[in-house]
């Protein structure tokens, strides 16, 4: 059976699959959420924060972002999800099928760091599980 957190994650998740947008009551107001470090690495901060990521993603994959979740490790804080990415670029219409490691900590049901990783294992190293 799921934990908490990690039913949590997977109704986030789940949203963003079915809207296109993120579950906006989920992420503390002072939530830090960093992207992969090699796609250029940025980090935003707030609610303000995700919101401008979510646009940026927007730009470059359009609505046709799909995400399915793979593995998920851990119980309580953090989290890691594996999930596969199917994107299509918005200007080349290249499709893209990528797997990425996501780091979530939690507190009181709400998001307050989420990472992005390029890998399973460099998820899970950031956030001190094994897989």
């Amino acid at each position: 059976m799921a934990s908490e957190n990690e039913q949590v994650v997977r109704r986030y998740l789940d949203h963003f699959n079915a809207t296109g947008e993120p579950l906006w009551d989920l992420p503390d107001p002072e939530i830090v959420f960093v992207t992969r470090s090699d796609l250029g690495h940025s980090t935003y901060q707030g609610v303000e924060g995700i919101e401008r990521a979510t646009k940026s993603f927007r730009e470059v994959w359009g609505d046709s972002i799909r995400l399915e979740v793979l593995e998920v490790f851990g119980e309580d804080s953090p989290l890691v999800a594996v999930m596969r990415f199917d994107v299509r670029g918005v200007a080349s219409g290249a499709e893209l099928e990528v797997d990425e490691g996501w780091a979530f900590w939690m507190r009181d049901g709400r998001f307050v760091r989420i990472e992005q990783h390029g890998s399973r294992e460099r998820a899970l190293e950031s956030a001190g599980l094994s897989g």
